[in-house]
């Protein structure tokens, strides 16, 4: 019995250690690419596709900054408010996805139609 506990034990030690390895691995790769303000990402928002209507921005380059902007996401917060100029902007969902090109504006908007959202192309972008 003790030396069940004991591999069960140095058993849950090692998952611990590979996540933890992992998690590192994901950031300092996260942080790398992201430190020192070099280079643009591609971004794209729409708010939730819970809903009928979907709004969807442009596709808008984002310099590459610190890992805490990137974490906070203030062009998610500006097409939020953006989109409920009603004065509700509290309420409404957006979701910002790192893209690959131009063309996913188009892709998402396709596979929302496919879903049978309505979509509003709003042409909204980011002004850094």
């Amino acid at each position: 019995m003790n030396r069940f506990i004991r591999l069960s034990g140095l058993a849950f030690a090692f998952s611990c250690i590979s996540f933890c390895v992992s998690c590192n691995s994901g950031s300092s790769s996260q942080s790398s690419s992201s430190s020192g303000g070099q280079g643009s990402v591609n971004m794209l928002c729409f708010t939730s596709p819970t809903l009928q209507v979907v709004r969807i921005s442009a596709v808008f380059p984002i310099k590459t900054v610190s890992p805490t902007i990137m974490l906070e996401e203030p062009w998610s917060q500006e097409f939020r408010r953006y989109v409920g100029q009603s004065g509700n902007e509290g309420g409404i969902n957006v979701t910002c996805s790192q893209v690959a090109s131009k063309d996913a504006l188009k892709d998402k908007a396709d596979e929302l139609r496919k879903q049978g959202h309505q979509v509003i192309e709003t042409g909204w972008s980011y002004a850094n």
